[in-house]
């Protein structure tokens, strides 16, 4: 599969968002490793580590929207939809014990893959015209390093 890379295009004009996205790319592909390797506990693990880090980046993602004045209800719907989906791949896939098909790997990389960047493009980008009115490196005091 290809590897969905952060660009500067993807830029939310935030330091902090712009970092998660990163990291969240790039875990993307520790998940797909993972998911290749058919190692249940490998894959449990590595998942786990993906999803504390999407909650994290959602709290941030949410504090900033607030503190910016943001609209952010339809988001956090996105939000709640996104971590149930990844507790649903998580159960199906354990329940399998590593022998998942390449299929089924192919599916959940390309639904991580695309939800990343429609997350970045579709969702956050919205919040980037009120964030240049910040700082690059605005940040709420409460803000999670993930």
């Amino acid at each position: 599969m290809e590897q969905q890379t952060w660009t500067k295009m993807m830029s939310v004009g935030n330091a902090f968002l712009d970092a998660d996205h990163k990291r969240l790319l790039e875990m993307i592909e520790d998940v797909e490793r993972a998911m290749r390797a058919q190692d249940t506990a490998v894959f449990s693990r590595t998942l786990k580590i993906f999803e504390d880090t999407v909650r994290i980046h959602f709290r941030n993602e949410e504090l900033i929207a607030k503190t910016i004045d943001h609209p952010f209800e339809q988001h956090i719907e996105e939000h709640q939809y996104v971590l149930n989906e990844l507790q649903q791949m998580e159960a199906e896939l354990i329940d399998m014990h590593g022998r998942w098909s390449e299929s089924a790997s192919t599916h959940y990389f390309i639904f991580l893959s695309n939800w990343a960047s429609e997350h970045i493009r579709d969702d956050d980008m919205l919040m980037k015209p009120a964030l240049q009115a910040h700082p690059y490196d605005f940040r709420p005091t409460d803000l999670l390093e993930s």
